[in-house]
This record gives C-alpha cells, sequence and structure tokens, in this order.
C-alpha cells in the first residue's frame, strides 16, 4: 500500500475541520511549529527510512516539549509510530491526545482498532461503545455536521456488523446527495472487511526502495 494511502487509512474520519486547533497554527509557539513542519517535511522526502522516521518524531517531541497543547504534532506523531508499528507507544500518545479534547470518538475509535489488532477485543469492545455514544451526542448537539453521522456509520461496522454500517451509509446518502464527502465513502463501506481493516492497521509500509540516510541539518537548506 503506498503511504499516502495508508496515512487516509489511518486517519480515517480524522478529518481537520474535526480538531479545529489544527487550523490554528498561527496561535501555536512559533519554534513549536516549525519543528512541526520540519517534521513533516522529513518524513514526506524519507517515508521509507526508519532512521529519517525515528528524527521525524525527536522534532515531534521536541515541539510538544514547547507546547504540549500542540494538538496537530500529537496526532502527527501517533501517525510516525503507526509507521513503526509501536502500538503501545501509539495508544500512549493517543491518551496525551484525549486529554486536549476528551469528547473526541475519532481518537477513541484510533485506539479501539489498535487494541483489537493486539488481540484486546473486549477492551476495544468497550471503546466502540463509549465512541457510539460521543457520536450520538455530537449528532443531537449539531444534527448537519455530516462527518459525524459518517463517523457513526463507519463505527456500526465494527460495533455492530457491515449490514448495519451500510444501512446508516446509505440513509445518509439519500438525505446528503450533494455532499462529496459522502459519496466518496461509498467505496470504502460497500468494499469494507473488518478483518482486513484490523490486519492491515497500522502496519509500518514496505519499502520498495531504502531513501538515503540524512542529517537533521539537511532538511534546513
Amino acid at each position: 500500500m503506498k503511504s499516502d494511502k495508508w496515512f487516509l487509512y489511518l486517519l480515517l474520519f480524522v478529518p481537520l475541520s474535526a480538531f479545529p486547533q489544527a487550523k490554528n497554527v498561527i496561535f501555536k509557539h512559533k519554534s513549536a511549529f516549525e519543528l512541526n513542519e520540519t517534521a513533516i517535511v522529513l518524513f514526506q522526502n524519507f517515508s521509507f527510512n526508519q532512521d529519517s522516521i525515528k528524527k521525524s518524531i525527536g522534532l515531534l517531541d521536541e515541539a510538544i516539549s514547547l507546547d504540549s497543547a500542540f494538538f496537530t504534532a500529537h496526532i502527527n506523531k501517533v501517525s510516525l509510530l503507526c509507521a513503526l508499528g509501536q502500538n503501545d507507544a501509539i495508544l500512549k500518545e493517543l491518551d496525551e491526545a484525549i486529554k486536549l479534547y476528551k469528547r473526541d470518538p475519532q481518537l477513541i475509535c484510533m485506539q479501539a482498532y489498535v487494541l483489537e489488532k493486539a488481540g484486546q477485543s473486549e477492551i476495544a469492545m468497550l471503546k466502540y461503545r463509549e465512541a457510539d455514544t460521543l457520536y450520538d451526542n455530537l449528532i443531537k448537539s449539531n444534527q448537519n455536521f455530516v462527518y459525524n453521522k459518517i463517523g457513526k456509520a463507519f463505527l456500526q461496522l465494527f460495533l455492530k456488523s457491515k449490514r448495519e454500517g451500510l444501512r446508516q451509509y446509505n440513509e445518509i446518502a439519500r438525505n446528503y446527495k450533494e455532499e462529496k464527502d459522502v459519496l466518496l465513502m461509498r467505496h470504502a463501506f460497500y468494499n469494507f472487511n473488518k478483518d482486513e481493516f484490523i490486519k492491515n492497521y497500522c502496519i509500518p509500509p514496505q519499502p520498495l526502495q531504502v531513501g538515503p540516510e540524512i542529517s537533521l541539518n539537511e532538511t534546513k537548506k
């Protein structure tokens, strides 16, 4: 799986619009913001090089040490830890992100995916139920926020069944015929396979060719 599609799988149902802080970067500590940006560039250029991924994580750790509430840096770190297949570290970093957004069901679902992959199905199910309740509350408070409705429908693929997930998705599709995001998710719902999703969630990408090692100084040129 190419790295761009792998990232899409990892952060499925985590649109930036759902994380207001990610858009307000102008208010972040400048040095923390720059460290985050450098980490992103480093990963984008050398995404198959584990040494570079670790250096990117180090940059994000520096950013977080400067601004522990820098949510975007936490989420980027989750993505990079996923590239290394470090599930325990992913769960820990998601805990930090959840402290910032306690009522975000998307983060809870990400934890559930990792837990289920690790064979902790009972704990994962508790997480799915927690996320489902949070989605219900969000939908009641803002009926027109289609992302929450799609997220809840997708969650049913894990919490209940593919049939229930499709039923909810089709209802959304009927009510939001002009929403491009709804149409784009049709393939994901109709071709969903839970076992394959969990199996492939947070698998380190397999490189076709190992990228060259670089120093952090080279990223500043």
